[in-house]
């Protein structure tokens, strides 16, 4: 199975001169949830969907909070989930405080076997037709 993508038309600024150029984007396909991943993995295994979501569920649940208590969790094959957080720079130590982190946050870093298997990603054109970004005008400008 290859990724799908299509052409996108954009304006591109280069040296002050905007110019409309081409680029490839990915087509989003739909996404797919826990209850149909267990309904895959139901096809694959012998356990029963309810089985399979009660323990997704879990997972789910205890992932969160393990984040949410400082944790990386690790999900073998798939790669690791940081917990992180963003914070305002300061001059002086005595000035980070509690206040100075502006929002928390997951970063995901897949494993060097996701890594591998993703260097032979196929990529394949879904359509031949040409998508332009639709930019906002200005509601007070004029032309």
């Amino acid at each position: 199975m290859a990724i799908k993508y299509f052409k996108l038309k954009r304006k591109i600024t280069t040296n002050s001169i905007p110019e409309d150029k081409y680029v490839a984007m990915i087509q989003k396909e739909p996404v797919f949830d826990l209850q149909m991943i267990a309904e895959i993995i139901e096809k694959k295994s012998s356990m029963s969907r309810g089985d399979i979501m009660g323990v997704l569920a879990e997972l789910e649940s205890t992932s969160c909070w393990l984040l949410e208590e400082g944790h990386p969790v690790k999900l073998g094959i798939l790669g690791t989930f940081y917990p992180s957080i963003e914070a305002k720079a300061v001059d002086t130590a005595k000035q980070v405080v509690r206040d100075t982190i502006i929002r928390f946050k997951c970063i995901f870093k897949p494993s060097i076997y996701l890594k591998k298997r993703f260097k032979n990603v196929e990529f394949v054109l879904g359509d031949n037709k040409v998508r332009e970004v639709n930019y906002k005008k200005n509601k007070n400008s004029q032309e």
